[in-house]
């Protein structure tokens, strides 16, 4: 595993002998954040792994990453990999001035780091999920993202799955705005509705001119 862009471009990542780990590949990752920018975004990268796509997102500039992640040896992997991204000592809350903006290791179950985040009152631009296939686990993920207010205004819940599981958006209150399948694996982006009934505008659009 490695960073592709951004700050910490190249540099190579460890990760733990876990037959749970599933990293994230080049060519999907490259994918998501073409499509979905993050810089000065917040971003929420939960069943994180060895923190990949975080690490990705705050490479490119998102302006805060929080990764939620159960397995011990994982989240060891993610807070050694903050440190050979050079992210552990850089201003936090200043990424204009070449600094990270904040950056934080939940190591707990999805469920319970979700609710601990609602008290907290923290809201997300970006919500990337990387549950274990074929166990249904990002079913109430999504349900506590919704009812805990913890998708910012014009926010995107990103789910990678696989493409023979069913994934609940509908269900659960989303709506798929877009998916794109690479081999088995699939990644879908997510909206809620707007309660004034106006499209919800994608994060990093906001000052984009008509055209």
């Amino acid at each position: 595993m490695r960073i592709i862009a951004g700050k910490a471009k190249g540099r190579v990542l460890v990760a733990p002998k876990a037959k749970i780990l599933r990293p994230t590949t080049d060519r999907v990752k490259e994918s998501l954040f073409n499509i979905l920018p993050v810089e000065g975004h917040r971003f929420l990268d939960l069943f994180a792994g060895a923190g990949g796509v975080g690490l990705e997102a705050a490479s490119r500039g998102a302006s805060g990453v929080v990764f939620v992640e159960s397995n011990r040896a994982c989240a060891q992997a993610i807070r050694a990999n903050i440190e050979r991204c050079g992210f552990l000592n850089m201003p936090v809350g200043e990424p204009d001035e070449g600094g990270v903006g904040d950056i934080e290791v939940i190591e707990c179950p999805a469920e319970r780091a979700l609710r601990l985040l609602g008290h907290r009152g923290e809201r997300f631009d970006v919500v990337f999920a990387d549950p274990p296939y074929g166990e249904g686990a990002v079913d109430a993920s999504l349900r506590l993202v919704r009812s805990l207010g913890l998708l910012a205004p014009g926010g995107r819940v990103v789910v990678q799955h696989s493409v023979r599981d069913e994934l609940p958006a509908r269900r659960e209150g989303y709506r798929v705005e877009d998916s794109r399948r690479y081999g088995d694996t699939a990644l879908s982006f997510l909206t809620l509705p707007d309660p004034s009934g106006q499209e919800a505008t994608r994060p990093g659009e906001e000052d984009r001119p008509d055209g």
